[in-house]
């Protein structure tokens, strides 16, 4: 199934349906400059070792930001290929329209 809807209470109903149906769900947004795609395939598992990898990274971030040691991943996406074994990054910028985080 395809969500290219505007709204969140349309996008989490099309989410509702997929996961019941468990059908793909193939979703795309954009705003301005910024977009994003993402397939959710609820068919498929996940590779184990993959979530210990992040979870590993996790508990690193959560301890440096504790300990007030490192460089902070803040605007900052990292994207993990398990099949390469390759990281990417990606800057992402706050949204000045977002009611939460605009003024912070």
């Amino acid at each position: 199934m395809l969500d290219c809807s505007d709204n969140f209470a349309t996008r989490h109903a099309v989410n509702r349906a997929c996961v019941k149906q468990r059908k793909p769900l193939v979703s795309g947004a954009a705003i301005r400059f910024d977009a994003q795609l993402m397939v959710f395939d609820l068919r498929m598992g996940v590779f184990a070792p993959l979530t210990g990898v992040i979870g590993a990274m996790q508990a690193m971030e959560a301890i440096k930001l504790l300990a007030g040691v490192g460089e902070r991943l803040n605007g900052r996406l990292q994207v993990f290929d398990a099949k390469s074994a390759e990281w990417r990054s990606v800057k992402v910028k706050k949204d000045p329209a977002c009611a939460v985080c605009a003024a912070t």
